[in-house]
């Protein structure tokens, strides 16, 4: 069990290394604080949120951890009370993924809104978003009815605390919205007046979806064939929830790292001379929200006519 947390710590480190990133980024640059960065101070919540909530439940122990004879000596109060706390952990853990696919989302709608065909399938995935998370959650709570059947130990309360329902629910979810997302990126990696070498750096940056996808379906497998291992699921939901929050926010710090970059190529060398430009504070000269995608967004509209 300790190499459950130890795991679990690291992914949520990373995770929490990830988002926090993206905000230093947006107060830095000056930038709006849009809907997207309100998703990420979210974010940043719920993972920490998180990591409290997975270090006591796997201290104290679970209903399932007693019921495959992996906790032998326990407190039953104790393992009432990290069995609930799963249950919060579960649904922490769908609004974190639903989070991030949110987070990308926006970021999509604003350089893509402009191609009607896109539009409408960024509508449609809003409301899949919406409708597979209220689903995820009342699959959460409902799949054991009592719903305390949860943490009760004996009699034995059958296989609905194992929650295959709830993670087949999330895990297809997951995979579904993923793909309808690399759908709605292709006019990016398709466009225009592009070297080689500019295109495989798009392509790589916004089909990391990918990686979710088979993160989501090795997760799934993993769990069933540990008979639903409360380890295997922490762990593996740790590792989903790190490498979601690196693709959802990978473009935007892509393209600020890229603009701080060329600003610094179109600074001469060796200029510390009092001017207009440094007269003026850095983060006032910084680009603003539009900045980060403005040459994609530029190339989309010239492909999509």
């Amino acid at each position: 069990m300790s190499d459950a947390v130890a795991a679990n710590f690291s992914c949520a480190t990373i995770s929490l290394l990830i988002v926090i990133l993206r905000a230093a980024t947006t107060i830095w640059q000056g930038k709006e604080r849009d809907t997207s960065f309100v998703l990420v101070v979210l974010s940043i919540v719920f993972i920490i949120a998180r990591i409290v909530i997975n270090h006591y439940y796997l201290t104290f122990g679970t209903t399932n951890l007693v019921l495959d004879g992996n906790l032998t000596i326990y407190d039953p109060g104790l393992v009432r009370t990290g069995s609930i706390l799963v249950l919060i952990a579960r649904i922490v853990l769908a609004a974190i993924l639903w989070l991030q696919m949110s987070i990308l989302l926006l970021f999509y709608r604003r350089i893509l809104s402009g191609i009607t065909a896109i539009a409408y399938l960024i509508r449609a995935t809003w409301i899949l978003l919406a409708a597979t998370f209220v689903g995820t959650i009342i699959a959460t709570l409902l799949e054991c009815r009592p719903i305390d059947l949860y943490w009760q130990i004996d009699p034995h309360p059958g296989q609905c605390v194992r929650a295959y329902g709830q993670l087949l629910l999330q895990g297809l979810s997951n995979i579904v919205i993923d793909i309808m997302l690399l759908v709605i990126s292709f006019p990016i990696v398709t466009l225009q007046k592009r070297t080689l070498f500019q295109h495989l750096r798009l392509y790589c940056v916004f089909t990391l979806g990918t990686f979710c996808i088979v993160v989501t379906i090795v997760r799934v497998v993993l769990i069933f064939s540990t008979s639903s291992s409360q380890a295997t699921r922490s762990v593996w939901a740790s590792v989903q929830i790190a490498v979601s929050t690196f693709v959802s926010n990978a473009p935007n710090i892509y393209g600020a790292l890229r603009i701080v970059r060329r600003q610094k190529s179109s600074t001469p060398r060796g200029h510390h001379g009092s001017s207009a430009a440094t007269d003026i504070p850095r983060r006032q000269r910084l680009p603003n929200s539009t900045d980060v995608t403005r040459c994609l967004l530029v190339n989309v509209r010239v492909a999509s006519k």
